[in-house]
């Protein structure tokens, strides 16, 4: 009897667990169809119970077929909040029918999927007359989710699908399972919530005591409210510094002040801020002075259907300069590193504008003075349309309508949209995609779009280059000094300020206007360095202006879940070497660093992986320098004119041979 039970117990322990809660986790997207018969299946993490489950149909004619519904919901039931992405990665049903009258086929089949209160559904078409066997299981592939705005998928929210078919004819049905049939879904991101939701205090009334320069960590879950009691002795300065993990955006708590109440109960003047964003991270340091020592209580308060972990750890210190103190910025201009351009050591040309005039009002001269000549009689029509005429076509083409053209191109018109006019355009878009109001799948649409330009819009800008650094394969990098020459600062709060109308009564930003300079900023550095990179030609520009006429389309993104990056690319860029792109230039660190003290101003602060291999990039067609109407500009016109001198000189000999024989008949009378 001992031994008996020792060998069940040994075989639970061996079975696998169905637990099929979604998570980020290898293997934590993936759902299998598993049944025990055919009333009771579910969505399991394993492969569980029968291989396959089948049904007869006895009366189903075309006229009255027969329904068939089966269920399957997830089980056990949802335990970690989840980031559901926009599209099905895998979906696979397995379903045959078998007839006396046909044989073996696949019918038709609607799948819907469940997820909370959205429905995605997937018609497949069957294979009702096969000749040459049936074809593969039902399939898709990046399919699109209907998820209705709402990717989030919170404990206790349930994923179920049901797989409806009809019958025409007597037979048997059979799902194959264990394997056969599955939805695969690519999870973002995901988080035990009630495991992160540590160290917390209960409410206003009953904060937690403790130390505050104590390492405190927790989650800001839902509206709940945060609070701590601590002693302040005698200090200068008192710091509270938040560390708040990255979350989507959908549930990012908003970061605000957070509410010290002093020993008198009355409430703390308006700190002073630093806010740091990383890539993963974002750190908060509110900043008091002079308060009264005594016990102090802290709290923080978040917002319905948000979660955030986060630590803090407070100081008090005497005044002092460091990496954590507004006194640290000195508001110097941010000088933009150039971190998409090969070194400055590397084999450069000057890059000028086109000398068009000298060689136009050359050009024209010399044409004019040939119509003067040729307006004589010639006494040879074969030199004058034969050599002359098509030098003087050749010459007015390669000197007078190839530079204008080229002139033309380098040229500004109030049609020519500038650098300038990109980052307002970019910052516009920035602004509003922070709104908190925003959706997530929009602010990260908007935010990870390449210079902002969505699927199917054109990059279209004017650059004036100054010089062009040749690559080790003999390609060129155009440098455009107008970039370097940004101040990316003074842009970012020039554009809060024009955008933000509300009055703070503490002096202090708003968290939009907070969340807005972060994200700009971080996303103009990596704009500009994709800007820089792809700025490379076959051959040496013939002109200082190159116009970018780039259509983009949608590919895989880098970066943060919330806040991608490069998610659209050049149509003729292929997505694996765009891939290969993103991983070479996009740093290992990039920390915004914003003061909202008694003046604003940003520290950046960016680490590059390691040194660009520009060997990985790509010179798009879109790129297109000025250049003449015709390539080797200067040899059409040499041709031209020596076509011209050629037939004149030609010409002239004839003619003064025409007059020393008239002279000679003259001096001869003999033509009298």
């Amino acid at each position: 009897m001992q031994r008996a039970i020792i060998a069940v117990f040994f075989c639970i322990i061996m079975l696998p667990y169905a637990n099929a809660a979604i998570s980020s986790e290898d293997g934590g997207g993936e759902l299998w169809f598993s049944c025990d018969d055919a009333n009771t299946c579910s969505l399991t993490e394993f492969h569980t119970g029968e291989t396959s489950i089948s049904g007869s149909v006895n009366s189903a004619t075309p006229f009255s077929p027969e329904r068939v519904v089966i269920e399957f919901e997830m089980a056990p039931e949802q335990s970690e909040l989840a980031l559901l992405p926009d599209v099905i990665d895998e979906l696979q049903v397995d379903l045959r029918y078998q007839d006396d009258i046909i044989g073996l086929s696949r019918p038709d089949i609607v799948v819907s999927i469940i997820i909370d209160e959205s429905n995605t559904i997937l018609e497949f078409e069957g294979d009702s007359n096969p000749t040459d066997g049936i074809s593969g299981p039902h399939y898709v592939e990046d399919e699109p989710l209907n998820l209705e705005g709402d990717r989030l998928l919170w404990p206790g929210e349930r994923i179920k699908i049901i797989l409806e078919f009809e019958l025409e004819r007597p037979g048997t049905w059979e799902l194959f399972l264990r394997g056969s049939s599955f939805l695969f879904l690519d999870i973002i991101w995901s988080e035990d919530i009630q495991s992160r939701n540590t160290d917390e205090p209960s409410s206003d009334a009953s904060p937690k005591e403790t130390d505050f320069d104590e390492n405190h960590y927790g989650a800001l879950l839902g509206d709940d409210r945060d609070c701590w009691k601590f002693e302040i002795e005698n200090h200068e300065v008192m710091r509270a510094t938040f560390l708040w993990e990255d979350v989507p955006s959908e549930i990012e708590q908003s970061h605000g002040q957070p509410d010290l109440i002093l020993p008198d109960r009355r409430l703390a003047p308006s700190p002073e801020l630093l806010a740091t964003q990383e890539e993963g991270q974002t750190r908060m340091t509110w900043q008091w002075r002079a308060l009264p020592t005594g016990e102090h209580t802290m709290c923080i308060g978040g917002r319905l259907n948000a979660f955030q972990p986060y630590q803090w750890a407070g100081v008090t210190a005497f005044e002092s300069s460091g990496p954590l103190d507004p006194s640290g910025f000195d508001g110097s201009k941010y000088i933009w590193p150039e971190l998409g351009m090969i070194s400055e050591d590397t084999n450069s040309e000057e890059l000028h504008g086109a000398s068009g005039s000298m060689i136009l009002v050359l050009s024209l001269a010399m044409i004019i003075g040939i119509l003067i000549e040729i307006r004589k009689e010639s006494t040879s029509n074969k030199i004058r349309y034969g050599i002359i005429a098509p030098g003087m076509l050749i010459l007015l083409l390669g000197g007078i309508i190839s530079p204008m053209w080229m002139m033309a191109g380098e040229s500004v018109s109030t049609d020519d949209y500038g650098l300038d006019e990109l980052i307002d355009d970019r910052l516009d878009q920035l602004w509003h995609a922070s709104h908190p109001g925003t959706p997530a799948s929009s602010r990260a649409l908007h935010v990870g779009a390449t210079f902002g330009m969505l699927d199917g819009e054109y990059l279209q800008v004017r650059l004036v280059t100054d010089s062009a650094l040749q690559l080790d394969d003999g390609r060129w990098q155009l440098h455009i000094p107008a970039i370097k020459e940004l101040d990316i600062e003074s842009l970012i709060f020039n554009k809060v300020a024009e955008n933000n109308n509300q009055v703070s009564t503490d002096n202090l930003l708003d968290s939009h206007s907070r969340s807005f300079i972060l994200l700009s900023a971080r996303s103009l550095i990596l704009d500009l360095m994709m800007l820089e990179s792809l700025l490379i030609v076959e051959d040496l520009p013939q002109s200082n202006v190159v116009n970018l006429d780039i259509e983009m389309t949608t590919s895989g993104s880098i970066g943060l879940v919330k806040d991608p990056a490069w998610s659209t690319r050049p149509v003729d860029i292929p997505e694996g070497r765009w891939r290969l792109i993103q991983k070479n230039l996009f740093p290992s660190r990039i920390m915004i660093s914003m003061c909202d003290c008694q003046f604003d101003d940003l520290e950046i602060n960016i680490e590059p992986k390691q040194e660009i291999d520009h060997n990985m990039l790509v010179n798009s067609e879109g790129i297109n320098p000025v250049s003449s109407l015709v390539e080797s500009q200067y040899l059409w016109i040499i041709g031209g004119m020596a076509f011209v001198t050629i037939g004149v000189i030609i010409e002239n000999k004839r003619r003064k041979k025409a007059r020393a024989i008239l002279s000679k008949i003259a001096s001869e009378n003999l033509w009298v």
